[in-house]
C-alpha cells in the first residue's frame, strides 16, 4: 500500500487510524501512525516530569493557593487525558496491523494494558508502606519495554499475510 487507506465509508484518515479498530494497515502504515503517537507522548510525559515537583505542596511553607501548584495539577489533568487518548489510538492501530498479520486484534491491549498496571504499580509503591517491594517498579517497567519491543518488532517489521518474502 502506497497511501494511507480510508475506511469502508470513506472515513477521514484520522478516524481510520485512530478511532476504531476495523480493517488493516500495513507496516509502513502502522509506523506512519504510530511515531506521532510516541513523539506526543514523549513530549507530554518530558513536561509531566518538569512540572511535576511543583505537585508537592506544602502548606507549611508555601500558601494554600500557589499558581505552580494550579499549574501543575492542570497539566496533570490534561495530561491524563492524552495518556488516555494515546493508548485508545495505540489499541486501534495496533489491532489493525495485528489483523493484516493474521491475528486477532485484541493482542493489541496487551501493551497498554500493562503499561497501565505499571503505572499504577509505581503509583501505589510508596504508599503501600513497606507492602510492595521497590524492586517490582523496575521489574513492571522491564516486563513493559519487553512488551513494546515486541510490538515493535512484530507490527513494525512483520509481513502482511500473503505478502512476498
Amino acid at each position: 500500500m502506497n497511501a494511507i487507506p480510508r475506511g469502508d465509508r470513506g472515513e477521514s484518515v484520522f478516524h481510520f487510524l485512530y478511532r476504531n479498530d476495523r480493517g488493516r494497515i500495513d507496516r509502513a502504515t502502522w509506523w506512519r501512525g504510530m511515531i506521532p503517537l510516541v513523539l506526543i507522548g514523549g513530549l507530554m510525559t518530558s513536561l509531566w516530569l518538569l512540572v511535576r515537583p511543583y505537585t508537592h505542596h506544602d502548606l507549611a511553607t508555601s500558601p494554600f493557593l500557589a499558581a505552580p501548584t494550579i499549574l501543575a495539577f492542570l497539566y496533570l489533568a490534561v495530561f491524563s487525558f492524552a495518556v488516555i487518548l494515546i493508548a485508545v489510538c495505540s489499541y486501534n492501530l495496533g489491532a489493525k496491523r495485528f489483523h493484516d498479520r493474521g491475528r486477532h486484534g485484541s493482542l493489541a491491549a496487551i501493551l497498554p494494558l500493562a503499561a497501565f498496571c505499571a503505572g499504577a504499580l509505581i503509583w501505589f509503591i510508596p504508599r503501600s508502606f513497606g507492602e510492595v517491594p521497590d524492586w517490582a517498579s523496575p521489574l513492571s517497567l522491564l516486563l513493559v519495554a519487553a512488551i513494546a519491543a515486541w510490538n515493535v518488532w512484530d507490527l513494525g517489521f512483520g509481513r502482511s499475510i500473503g505478502e512476498r518474502p
